[in-house]
């Protein structure tokens, strides 16, 4: 079917990309977090399960993320094709809300969990990916961090309208949202979202066009120069004349047209300024997860809070993240423009320390003000954590010239994946056991160490290959 020519031309710009992958990342965070407040209320009133089935419930999460993010990347790259995998996602949004809908046992909400995980693993990933596919690394800064602001922004809203559905409509409430946020990202997609690699080709070749009419006023402006004299004052143009038509094109050709490297996810995972990234996301959100698991149990043991009062502490969090999320991004771009891209590497070990600060707080706090302080740290320090992190795999793909993007970004999932289905679990466990103070400790002191250790070798090794070519 034959398009009308707006919707042709809104459909091939790089900012409609952008625009469909904010939103995105808004619906993906808003169903995710929409049962977030009404997990515990849910699984030990309704259902009468042990609190340590809540950490089930998020590892299942996981598992599904972790199974499509395998693939989802690699089939990516291998097909050249992003729209299918963004149309799979949004009609498994509305698969995971009818899977809800109709749940009343518990297996039933660890499926629901198992979809949601499967959809937002491959709605992730592409979303990353096509927005990479269609901007040079100069302007992805910005993009990737209002993506993020459109993320929080879901993970504020989520369980404090989760909460409330739940407290007015009970689980079908939640269900009929979710249905209705993937029936919308699916119209969506269908009509303004075009496959970002067939944009990229077209830009690119609009850029091999644009070259050749520079060249031919180059080349133009070399003649008139050779022309008027030897007697004719030195000018703009005879100053560029010096770049011949051939050199221009030379270079063109050998951007454009040189064959990008294959690069397999199993190599990518041998790569060293791969491994820190990867194992600090797994840390960052592993954590998150495990506060989204614990800190609803902690609001409601400690405190007697009710699901919608709980929805109003990731609010109270979600809009402190929004604020701080631009000095984070600029504070990274301003180190790194002047010290160089390893530094990356010591602002996500700074942040490590962050978290483990902020993990100190919020399990020593005795008040509800505190302990959502803590949680506003952490969650600030985290962002310093991942941003980046996601940074640094960008790094990684364009200098190795790799035309592996999509699965460098299912590398990322993968990470998310494994920490939501073992951290979540091992967290209900303990809290169950040795309780809240003794959980965050261990675990956030574990898990931090491991993240700074892991990405600080890189720049170890960096420095000791520059003092080895120095002797």
């Amino acid at each position: 079917m034959k398009l009308p020519a707006v919707l042709h031309d809104i459909r091939s710009r790089p900012s409609t990309i952008w625009a469909t992958s904010s939103t995105t990342a808004l619906v993906n965070r808003l169903i995710y977090t929409l049962t977030i407040a009404s997990i515990p209320d849910l699984l030990q009133k309704t259902m009468g399960v042990s609190r340590a089935s809540n950490g089930i419930v998020t590892a299942a999460f996981g598992v599904g993320g972790l199974v499509a993010g395998s693939l989802t990347g690699y089939i990516s790259d291998r097909t050249q094709n992003r729209l299918i995998p963004q149309i799979t996602a949004s009609v498994l949004y509305v698969v995971s809300g009818l899977i809800l809908f109709f749940a009343t046992r518990f297996y039933q909400i660890v499926m629901f969990r198992l979809v949601l995980g499967v959809a937002s693993s491959v709605a992730d990933t592409m979303l990353f990916t096509t927005v990479a596919d269609v901007y040079p690394a100069n302007l992805l800064g910005f993009k990737m961090a209002v993506i993020f602001v459109f993320d929080n922004v879901g993970n504020m809203l989520g369980p404090l309208l989760g909460g409330q559905a739940y407290e007015h409509m009970g689980v079908n409430g939640i269900a009929t949202i979710a249905m209705a946020l993937g029936a919308f990202e699916l119209i969506m997609v269908l009509l303004f979202v075009r496959n970002s690699l067939d944009i990229r080709r077209a830009l690119a070749d609009s850029q091999v066009t644009q070259a050749g009419v520079i060249a031919d006023k180059v080349d133009s402006s070399t003649i008139v120069s050779s022309r008027s004299g030897l007697s004719a004052q030195p000018s703009a143009e005879s100053d560029i004349s010096i770049i011949s038509k051939t050199e221009l094109n030379d270079d063109l050709v050998e951007s454009t047209h040189s064959k990008p490297q294959r690069m397999h996810l199993w190599r990518l995972m041998l790569q060293l300024q791969v491994v820190g990234p990867t194992v600090s996301i797994f840390v960052a959100t592993g954590m998150q997860t495990i506060i989204e698991t614990i800190l609803p149990l902690r609001l409601f043991d400690k405190f007697g809070y009710s699901p919608a009062t709980i929805g109003i502490a990731f609010l109270i969090v979600g809009g402190v993240l929004i604020l701080a999320m631009p000095a984070v991004g600029f504070i990274n771009d301003r180190v790194v423009s002047r010290h160089g891209e390893h530094m990356r590497y010591y602002t996500i070990a700074s942040g490590a320390l962050c978290v483990f600060l902020s993990q100190i707080i919020m399990s020593l706090a005795r008040s509800y003000a505190v302990l959502i302080f803590g949680y506003s740290v952490f969650a600030v320090s985290a962002m310093v954590v991942i941003v980046p992190a996601q940074s640094a795999f960008g790094d990684f793909i364009n200098s190795s010239e790799s035309s592996a993007m999509a699965q460098c970004y299912s590398l990322a999932w993968i990470a998310e994946g494994l920490a939501n289905i073992s951290l979540p679990p091992i967290a209900s466990g303990m809290y169950a056991t040795v309780g809240f103070l003794t959980m965050l400790m261990s675990m956030s002191a574990v898990l931090c160490t491991a993240c700074a250790l892991a990405v600080l070798a890189f720049p170890v090794r960096r420095i000791w290959l520059l003092r080895r070519a120095h002797q």
